[in-house]
């Protein structure tokens, strides 16, 4: 499977992405604007019927900090597509073909499979994905979400802050580092295509990990701690003329 990287245009794109080239299959994470169909295996969750799965929910507590409001919660990747659309989002053709119609020309980063080398397994062994899925079509104006379902968030949230600091500190990109990634529900991932269209799903619910040790959301926003020490996940959604 490969990694995340966005393909809309550069203003559009977020700052870092799980994705691996489909010409290469070598997991790549990108901090600058390029970051970050039904088709899919004999899973039920992108098949086109009616999932058995309850929607998206209010779930478990995300982070330790005492004060941590409840994050929505969804297990299946039907169940986030429905979440997506409940926040008035289009989502349609709910894939796990890296390759279908609409999704990144990257692809995305998904569980390993025997055609991955070691140094790629072991890469996606540190983000602990256990399924991912697309829908929506990037080239839309609104673009479309790459859904991951971690089997262990922490590792996910962890492997993030690794990144994102490791790249910050070799390419002096800290204003990207403010910025987040990842749309955090209490058991699934989201990673927009366009990051603009984040801040409807922040207002939905769902929160950016930022892991600028120099971070303070502005007065009004939620910030709670995230599952990675030193990062916090929070609904401010930074703008690039503000960097």
């Amino acid at each position: 499977m490969t990694s995340p990287v966005p393909t809309s245009s550069p203003e559009a794109r977020t700052p870092m992405a799980l994705r691996k080239p489909l010409t290469t299959g070598v997991v790549t994470v990108m901090l600058l604007a390029a970051l970050s169909a039904c088709g899919a295996d004999s899973d039920s969750d992108t098949d086109s019927g009616s999932s058995s799965s309850a929607p998206a929910s209010s779930g478990s507590d995300s982070g330790s900090g005492s004060g941590s409001a409840k994050l929505p919660s969804a297990k299946t990747l039907r169940d986030v597509q429905e979440f997506i659309t409940g926040a008035g989002l289009p989502c349609d053709n709910l894939t796990e073909d890296e390759s279908a119609k609409g999704t990144p020309s990257e692809g995305f980063l998904g569980p390993a499979d025997e055609d991955d080398t070691g140094a790629e397994k072991a890469e996606i062994d540190a983000w602990a994905i256990e399924k991912s899925g697309f829908c929506g079509e990037t080239r839309s104006d609104l673009g479309g979400w790459i859904i991951y379902l971690p089997s262990d968030m922490k590792a996910f949230q962890e492997n993030y802050r690794k990144k994102v600091r490791d790249t910050s500190a070799d390419e002096g990109w800290r204003d990207k580092m403010a910025r987040g990634k990842f749309l955090f529900g209490a058991d699934f991932v989201v990673d927009p295509t366009n990051y603009q269209a984040s801040k409807t799903l922040l207002q939905a619910g769902l929160l950016l990990e930022n892991c600028d040790p120099a971070f303070k959301a502005p007065d009004g926003y939620r910030t709670q701690d995230a599952q990675a020490s030193g990062c916090v996940l929070t609904s401010y959604l930074s703008d690039a003329l503000d960097q």
